[in-house]
């Protein structure tokens, strides 16, 4: 098996694009060293960010202006410093983003930051790859399912978003494989939770989230008043809004701007394309066949902590629903839909397999729950058609994208210019 491995590393540093949808086969026949297949297969479908060059007024352009401006600061605690300070001229509020700017800092002095963009997306298609293949180790999952679920999840991440604006995508991927760590945990509030600063630090619209995850051993009960209370939380959030900015703590007051912006759906609408509304709309009826599924089913899991999942995921629902009206935030909100509900369903299915007891309707089966999961993957596609707008900011050909080696993907990395971002 050793021998096939490198057989198999052999072509995938010659021709690693081609190479990389045949290391499906490995991971889903859980070949021996299967967990190595899956590396190899996250830096293959990872490896096209190398050669991204942003659009002048993408995030990406931005982000990757303060890595060269941050390459000036030899030390790194003069360069926090200034951070903090706000003395470094960005576009961003980075020093409320500590976390992602120190990752900007790291390769500020390379001058290639399009090796930004690849250790964010090879990062976020770890973690949700990552949870699916745990999964299939636990409990032994059918291959078709192991198959669609680990599509599912690398189908949901969108391309076009994660190598250029990066930090959103980044903190929910890490947020998600946390709140999946939590079915080891419990969800208890223990020294664990202090895990939850990483997103924050990364990207400041996950802090709702967290504190849902706070209040969840208040939640978990699920009483009816609990779960009205969520899902009205968002328009009694706003409605408190100018009051609570009165309270004049900067980063409170920092979240709530950021709130009352994006309330306005009329100022974002025009960068909504036809697809990406598709993606949002479908991830609400995801929502709420999540509801309806775990009021009829899940609740009656007898694995006591897969079941405090199942009610976290409700409750990520229900806040969901909750921005309904506001076009832009319930956009955001739906990025956690989607790999969350593509969890749970696996871990039903998983749960069925392993034969747990529950109450079922006469005539009741699985494929309700491998349709909900068939719209998470075909939410994630529609999602990813800007994946073709993408192309266009690669210096790479279709040709030189398939046939390209390993090495000359890393080789004559785009050196990035002040020039080449338009100031706001």
């Amino acid at each position: 098996m050793f021998l096939v491995f490198l057989m198999f590393f052999g072509v995938f540093l010659l021709f690693p694009i081609i190479t990389t949808p045949f290391l499906l086969i490995p991971i889903v026949y859980r070949f021996r060293y299967s967990r190595y297949y899956l590396m190899l297969f996250v830096i293959g479908i990872s490896l096209i960010a190398l050669r991204y060059i942003p659009y002048f007024t993408d995030d990406g352009a931005y982000h990757f202006k303060a890595a060269y401006l941050y390459q000036f600061y030899d030390n790194i605690f003069d360069w926090f410093k200034n951070l903090m300070s706000k003395n470094i001229p960005t576009e961003y509020g980075y020093y409320n983003y500590p976390l992602f700017a120190l990752l900007l800092y790291i390769f500020s002095k390379t001058g290639t930051y399009s090796l930004i963009s690849f250790t964010v997306i090879m990062i976020v298609y770890f973690l949700y790859t990552k949870i699916i293949y745990d999964i299939s180790r636990k409990y032994n999952i059918s291959k078709f399912l192991f198959l669609l679920a680990l599509l599912t999840m690398i189908a949901i991440v969108n391309v076009r978003y994660t190598t250029s604006g990066m930090r959103y995508s980044l903190a929910v991927s890490i947020l998600v494989f946390l709140f999946y760590k939590e079915i080891n945990n419990g969800f208890k509030v223990n020294k664990t939770i202090y895990f939850y600063l990483v997103p924050v630090l990364i990207h400041s619209s996950t802090v709702i989230f967290v504190l849902m995850r706070l209040m969840f051993p208040w939640l978990k009960d699920m009483k009816i008043y609990k779960k009205l209370t969520v899902l009205f939380s968002l328009p009694l959030l706003i409605q408190l809004s100018p009051v609570l900015q009165r309270l004049n703590i900067n980063y409170l007051s920092f979240l709530l701007e950021k709130f009352d912006v994006y309330q306005n759906t009329a100022t974002f609408i025009s960068l909504f394309r036809t697809s990406d509304l598709y993606n949002v709309y479908i991830g609400v009826f995801i929502c709420f066949l999540y509801i309806f599924f775990y009021h009829t089913n899940f609740r009656f899991q007898t694995n006591h902590k897969v079941d405090l999942f199942f009610s976290f995921v409700l409750y990520i629902c229900l806040l969901t629903l909750s921005v309904l009206p506001f076009l832009t935030i319930l956009d955001r909100f739906v990025w956690f839909i989607y790999p969350l509900v593509t969890i749970s369903m696996v871990l039903h299915l998983a749960n069925d397999k392993s034969k747990a007891e529950k109450i079922r309707f006469k005539g009741y089966n699985n494929l309700p729950f491998y349709i909900v999961l068939s719209l998470c993957f075909i939410g994630g596609m529609i999602g990813n058609k800007k994946f073709f707008d993408f192309l266009r900011f690669v210096d790479f050909n279709t040709f030189d994208i398939l046939t390209k080696n390993v090495f000359e993907y890393f080789s004559d990395l785009h050196h990035f210019s002040i020039n080449e971002v338009r100031r706001r």
